[in-house]
């Protein structure tokens, strides 16, 4: 038992001037990384998954950071490192890190129902990971006005640009007066929206005269037009 408690003793004293070589080696390529990729350290963090430049001390150094791929510096990501003294090639290897970002982000207070108002009170601005998002975030609370919520959004959930759609002038269901009008007359009956949609649009009505569905240019939220 005292043998095994002493090898693994004499383990951890032989490998600590390692891990603390590595770790070292590990915060230079971090900050070299930062300055040749053009990431801000306020927006980005690094983390080395592998480091295969060996336990060669490199602090005294000059650095070359070549990346292995075309994508965005974000997720996994990797490049060959090679350290040179002077004209001397200390030690070349692959370094592969996970890039994670950061942003001040719009994200839910509580659950926020679909076709609902995206009412600022119930949203706030936060620091939180958007590495991994696929839709723009949206970053302040005014970019809000105006808009619904196009899906269900959990609490919690970061708002993004795929997650609003524009408050429709006219709503599917509602009433409105259709109206055609080709400068020597105009003739006008009552209609019910088929489809929602904006002022300029065009969206499908049923003209409740004669039950015949018709497609219409909205004009306001109480109007809709039929090209002569």
């Amino acid at each position: 038992m005292l043998k095994k408690l002493l090898a693994i003793i004499v383990f951890l004293l032989l490998s600590t001037p390692v891990m603390a070589a590595e770790e070292i080696s590990n915060d230079i390529i971090i900050h070299e990384m930062m300055t040749v990729l053009g990431l801000d350290g306020e927006t980005h963090k690094i983390e080395v998954l592998s480091n295969h430049l060996g336990d060669q001390r490199i602090d005294d150094c000059n650095l070359n950071i070549r990346p292995l791929t075309q994508k965005k510096p974000v997720g996994l990501y990797s490049v060959l490192v090679t350290a040179t003294r002077g004209e001397e090639v200390v030690a070349t290897g692959q370094v592969r890190v996970r890039i994670r970002v950061f942003a001040e982000v719009v994200i839910a207070n509580d659950r926020i129902n679909r076709s609902s108002l995206m009412d600022p009170s119930r949203f706030t601005v936060a620091r939180m990971e958007v590495t991994n998002l696929v839709e723009q975030p949206i970053t302040s609370l005014d970019d809000l006005a105006g808009f619904r919520a196009k899906r269900n959004l959990k609490k919690g959930t970061i708002v993004t640009t795929g997650a609003l759609e524009p408050i429709p002038d006219v709503e599917r269901g509602h009433e409105t007066l259709i109206v055609y009008n080709d400068g020597l007359c105009r003739v006008t009956a009552p209609g019910q929206a088929l489809q929602s949609g904006l002022t300029g649009e065009y969206i499908k009505v049923k003209n409740k005269a004669t039950n015949k569905v018709i497609v219409a240019r909205i004009v306001d939220d109480n109007v809709v037009a039929v090209d002569p």
